[in-house]
């Protein structure tokens, strides 16, 4: 032995050590914290015990696992203590040595691979902590156990039978009742890179002082070799709390990171180019800066992420992964506006030096790979020939379907095709094929509401005379395009107020509450969902301009107007369906959906809003969501690529709020071969570790990529030929094995528009 310091003793049990292969056991002082090593050998599972007086065998608690070496280990709990003894039991390695209380980088079995290139192929293991004993970490194998929860039941004790509900309360919670904290470790994907990043995970912030000291306790136990970098590396939850303490963090040694440090391309959202002024904004400074006229919408935008909306710019950059498939980026790609991730230090500083001046952006996807091409035309363009350059992206009149009377309040959704936007818009329109194809597995039973109502409220009177549509067209008459923003934000709020303060009559409230109490939609909230004869078409997509409520059937029909909801006794107020129905058309008057109608001339005599409705899945519910995308290719052969974007739990993928970033699986297959297609794990999600998977990997995308080639059939059933074809659906996955597809819409494919030369 050697190192022995004061009157703290290490005893090696030479029990079977030269059949198991078991070294030295070394013990040292370093600030009066106890730090012990040991060799062991191939397949040995290593216990490490103290003793406070060797006065029987229950002194003896174990301090540590390891499997095949002990790397020097901080006793922290026995800091100052005036005596102790340690001892190192050594024995062939089981079935159940599948933790451990170290983590050896790079090297250790407990690693699960990453899959695919890029991010995805980042490492990563789960690690736990009870707070009762914080100096000990359990790292987990990550393979055996890809949850936290799988791994507690199966080693820690008192978690046999934890549900997951109570272990989340237990361990994603800060407060009197955390027992535990969660977390991962990463590695870099790229080996020629020595760095490693350490990851809480929880699902609001902690303060950041125990942060700090879980993130020193997981540090220390890291097997690291000399030159390695170790990060933190927040997750969404934590990132801004980090940010904050980001220089506090910095004197403790902790430097925060994230993933997007290991990301080495350029990605492409959307293809195209745009002339105009480069515009760096945080993306919380977006909505002030459009209103004072920091950034305009002829401009491009340069932007540390991508918000969950965004108004239609001349283009857009981000300095962090957004979500494909994402509204923002389906309205970009609708619009031929070009819009892309940047890497890489040189490009970023290159974009930096730029601000503030005229450029042209291109952004070109061909031959694999993202290519971000930079101009300065600043001082280099006549008048006439900038707005030559301009015309060349300006499209012609949106093709709209005029709304028309149906003559009936409500009609069942399943029977509805593309031949019904004029009566029920777009997204109920198409949500028959979903109820046609997939009658099990698309939210039922599903009605729509058409413009019969909408219409009607209209045509309502207004306190000191004149009907509400009146109203509105006053409103709107001074405002053309582009806009002043501040002043279109205020006649906008005005117009939404004055709808959510509207009501319906006797007999119209009386006819929906029927139809919908006979199609079997009580007992549950349901989901009033925008569907508008400007959206969800082959020429417009106006995805995630709109917005959906719930109500509450009950609430509506038990004659009071007190609370608490029938339908979630949460809710201290009724939340009735009348009062969603009217939210709903209010969100026809949003920024970007007015926007949008100004910038293509779109006459507001031509547009209003219908609804899709159907029962609300809660999002405690929900274990993932996604947005997939399918190319059909009919001609000479049919080729299908899907692209499958998911997140886990609620956190939307169509607009997500959170900042995280989604995961991306890719399939392609022939003919209608469904179940030969090809699955690759592209990207992943920045809420589950790397390496995992947002649903069960391969069922779940099998499952998912079957319902979606029926829904494609349905499509091309109704649409004979050979043009090719892109649809974009929604899903959501509920329970383990259970997916379905909530909606479907064509994808926009406008005609590529060279860009233009400039000396």
């Amino acid at each position: 032995m050697s190192g022995i310091a004061s009157r703290v003793l290490a005893v090696l049990l030479l029990a079977g050590a030269s059949r198991l292969g078991a070294g030295e056991l070394d013990l040292s002082l370093r600030d009066g914290v106890p730090w012990l090593e040991a060799t062991g050998g191939a397949d040995r599972r290593l216990v490490l015990e103290r003793s406070e007086g060797l006065r029987g065998l229950r002194e003896w608690r174990e301090v540590a696992r390891v499997s095949d070496r002990l790397f020097p280990y901080a006793d922290g709990a026995s800091s100052g203590r005036a005596h102790g003894f340690y001892r190192l039991a050594a024995s062939a390695a089981g079935a159940d040595d599948d933790w451990s209380n170290q983590l050896v980088v790079p090297g250790s079995a407990l690693w699960l691979p990453g899959a695919g290139g890029g991010l995805a192929a980042t490492a990563s293991v789960k690690w736990s902590i009870i707070l009762d004993a914080a100096d000990r970490v359990y790292f987990q194998d990550s393979e055996a156990y890809p949850y936290h929860l799988q791994f507690a039941r199966a080693r820690l004790p008192g978690y046999g039978a934890m549900g997951p509900v109570a272990f989340g309360q237990q361990s994603l919670y800060p407060g009197e009742g955390q027992r535990m904290v969660l977390g991962s470790v990463f590695r870099a994907p790229d080996p020629a890179v020595r760095e490693v990043g350490i990851e809480i995970s929880g699902a609001v912030a902690f303060p950041i002082e125990p942060v700090a000291g879980w993130l020193e306790t997981v540090r220390s136990r890291l097997a690291v070799p000399d030159g390695w970098r170790v990060y933190y590396m927040p997750s969404v939850e934590q990132r801004d709390a980090a940010e904050a303490a980001r220089d506090w963090l910095a004197d403790r040694g902790i430097v925060v990171s994230g993933l997007e440090r290991w990301a080495e391309e350029n990605t492409c959202y959307s293809e195209g180019w745009a002339l105009g002024k480069l515009v760096w904004l945080k993306a919380s400074e977006i909505p002030a800066a459009l209103a004072d006229g920091r950034l305009g919408l002829a401009d491009i935008l340069v932007t540390d992420r991508v918000p969950s909306e965004l108004p239609a710019l001349a283009g857009y950059v981000s300095l962090a992964p957004a979500t494909p498939n994402s509204h923002v980026v389906l309205l970009a790609r609708s619009g031929l506006l070009p819009m892309a991730l940047a890497a890489g230090d040189g490009l970023r500083a290159e974009l930096e030096s730029l601000a503030g001046r005229e450029v042209l952006l291109v952004v070109d996807g061909s031959g694999g790979g993202c290519r971000i091409r930079l101009q300065d035309t600043t001082g280099q363009l006549t008048d006439e020939r900038r707005r030559e350059i301009l015309a060349m992206k300006q499209g012609g009149p949106l093709a709209v379907v005029p709304r028309r009377s149906r003559g009936k309040l409500v009609v069942p959704a399943d029977s509805l095709t593309p031949a019904d936007v004029a009566f029920t818009g777009g997204k109920a329109a198409h949500f028959g094929f979903l109820r046609r194809a997939l009658p099990d597995h698309s939210p039922h039973p599903a009605r729509a509401i058409t413009f019969d109502l909408w219409d009607s409220l209209m045509t309502r009177e207004r306190p000191g005379g004149g009907t509400l549509g009146a109203f509105i067209a006053a409103r709107l008459a001074r405002h053309v395009y582009p806009p002043q923003i501040a002043a279109l934000r205020e006649d906008l709020a005005v117009i939404r107020d004055a709808i959510t303060a509207s009501d319906f009559t006797a007999s119209e409230r009386a006819e929906v509450m029927a139809e919908l109490w006979q199609a079997g939609l009580h007992g549950a909230r349901i989901r009033f969902r925008s569907s508008t004869n400007l959206e969800d078409t082959a020429s417009f997509s106006g995805a995630g301009v709109y917005d959906s409520f719930s109500g509450c059937l009950e609430d509506d029909a038990d004659g009071d107007a007190s609370g608490p909801s029938h339908c979630d006794p949460g809710e201290a107020s009724e939340r009735g369906v009348f009062r969603a129905i009217r939210k709903v058309y209010a969100s026809f008057y949003n920024e970007n959906a007015v926007l949008e109608r100004l910038r293509f001339g779109v006459s507001e005599a031509h547009t209003g809003m219908a609804l899709l409705v159907h029962f609300s899945v809660p999002d405690e519910e929900e274990l993932a969501n996604g947005v997939a995308t399918l190319e059909l290719q009919r001609a000479p052969t049919r080729e299908i690529t899907v692209r499958m974007v998911s997140q886990a739990g609620a956190d939307p993928v169509t607009n997500p709020e959170s900042g995280a970033t989604a995961e991306v699986v890719v399939a392609s297959y022939a003919g209608a071969a469904v179940e030969a297609a090809s699955l690759v794990l592209a990207e992943p999600s920045s809420l589950t570790a790397p390496g995992e998977t947002v649903m069960r990997w391969t069922d779940d995308y099998r499952i998912l990529l079957g319902q979606l080639e029926a829904a494609a059939q349905a499509w091309e059933a109704f649409f004979p030929g050979s043009q090719p074809v892109e649809l974009d659906f929604e899903y959501k996955k509920q329970r383990p094995g259970v997916i379905g597809l909530k909606q479907m819409r064509p994808v926009p494919r406008p005609e590529p528009i060279p860009p233009p030369e400039i000396p």
